[in-house]
């Protein structure tokens, strides 16, 4: 009988513990892009920053909803992805404002087509297959995304106007989440999102460190220049 109790007591301790790291995870993920945000409002640029990741990262972890979605998943198991993917839109469009030399049109009618297809995914459903492939898509899509950014920042020395913030809490959620789905959905296909995402968080942190002086100088020269076109526009 104590056995028992004993097993009864540590299952509603793994759900209690399940219960915190969930909450902590939609709490962090709030704040999990702000940092970035006001980098690129401060500077005025997204000098740095890959067009590739920015977007890239954003689908990658929409795709992420909808495999969750269509797969049944407790909501809190991925709801910051919601959140995050908020964030996300808000910086691409914030990285078109800020690159008057890109053209507009192309990218805004793909960001409709995506919207669209969305909610055709999120309405009708797909095939058992189909989901399959919407729970690796992330993996190789949102991971790959990561790439050209560190690519980036090894040609040119700098990390520009990333933030730390975002870096420092994706390696601490996805280490968490590979612990949740684990205890959770016994999923590898969600499991195996988060693991490889902490992996390549870490080599941008380790970035971050190589880079921090170069980094704050190419910020203050970003900040200046959107200062002195403040200026002018004033005058």
């Amino acid at each position: 009988m104590s056995a028992m109790a004993d097993m009864v007591d540590m299952a509603e301790l793994k759900k209690l513990v399940i219960m915190g790291l969930n909450c902590a995870m939609l709490a962090g993920s709030c704040l999990m892009k702000l940092p970035q945000i006001n980098n690129i409002l401060k500077a005025g640029s997204v000098v740095g920053l890959s067009e590739a990741f920015v977007i890239n990262d954003c689908i990658a972890g929409l795709l992420f909803v909808y495999y969750n979605v269509l797969s049944g998943h407790p909501f809190m198991s991925w709801g910051e992805n919601v959140i995050v993917g908020i964030q996300n839109a808000i910086i691409i469009f914030m990285y078109w404002h800020y690159s008057p030399e890109l053209p507009k049109a192309p990218r805004f009618l793909g960001a409709a087509t995506f919207v669209a297809c969305s909610a055709v995914v999120l309405l009708f459903g797909l095939p058992e297959t189909a989901v399959s492939a919407l729970g690796m898509a992330p993996i190789i899509l949102g991971n790959g995304s990561k790439v050209p950014q560190i690519w980036k920042n090894m040609v040119q020395k700098h990390t520009g106007t990333m933030a730390v913030v975002p870096a420092l809490m994706g390696l601490a959620g996805c280490s968490v989440r590979v612990l949740t789905y684990a205890l959770q959905t016994k999923d590898v296909v969600a499991i195996l999102n988060p693991l490889a995402a902490a992996t390549l968080w870490f080599v941008l942190l380790l970035q971050f460190v190589l880079y921090w002086k170069t980094t704050k100088q190419v910020q203050k020269e970003a900040q200046a220049k959107h200062k002195e076109a403040g200026q002018k526009k004033t005058s």
